[in-house]
């Protein structure tokens, strides 16, 4: 009978052990997954201001008035992205994270491109600003209206970019949510649970 016993709770744990490992491994996948995702959306962003700072870097010193605006805000514009593109894609990826840091950073990176969605509506709406006292101000006409029309076109771009990207990371967070919901775990008909506590 102790022996039974044993033998009993040894599979118990043997079968806890298992499930805890395949947790592990399923949320070591999910943080690996949602880190290339985020990976992918500052490829698109870095690869864009590299083709704006190329493209645009070459127009500018080839158009006059409005064009040449357009162009110069274009590449000051995107210098900036770049940066924030290859400064984001610099440090190395956490994937080895627990429930509760892998629920907080899922959180964060939601809210990171949601409120860079809004701001990029800000941005376009300067812009639209600039046009309108580009009708209202002769002197400096072309450059209102060159950057005016730059940040309409920047705004737009980044605001597709991040309301993609939001879209991507909320729809992959539900595999995280409903890892929660096997979070405990136990064998069926012995009343045998473990619990992992976040």
């Amino acid at each position: 009978m102790k022996r039974t016993l044993t033998l009993l709770l040894l599979a118990l744990l043997a079968s806890g052990a298992f499930s805890q490992s395949a947790d592990s491994t399923s949320l070591f996948e999910f943080n690996r997954s949602r880190n290339k995702k985020t990976t992918r959306g500052l490829q698109v962003l870095g690869g864009w201001a590299a083709a704006n700072i190329a493209t645009s870097g070459i127009m500018y010193y080839n158009t006059k008035g409005t064009d040449q605006y357009f162009h110069q805000m274009n590449v000051m514009w995107n210098g900036v992205n770049a940066i924030i593109a290859v400064a984001s894609l610099l440090p190395k990826d956490r994937n080895d994270l627990d429930m509760k840091k892998s629920l907080q950073w899922q959180s964060n990176t939601e809210a990171t491109f949601i409120t860079s969605a809004a701001l990029d509506i800000l941005y376009s709406s300067a812009g639209l600003y600039l046009t309108e006292r580009a009708k209202t101000d002769p002197a400096r006409h072309d450059k209102f209206k060159g950057w005016g029309n730059s940040l309409i076109m920047q705004g737009g771009f980044l605001f597709i970019l991040d309301t993609a990207v939001y879209v991507v990371h909320k729809r992959n967070g539900k595999k995280l949510y409903n890892m929660m919901d096997r979070v405990r775990f136990g064998t069926s008909g012995l009343g045998f649970k473990v619990g992992i506590q976040l």
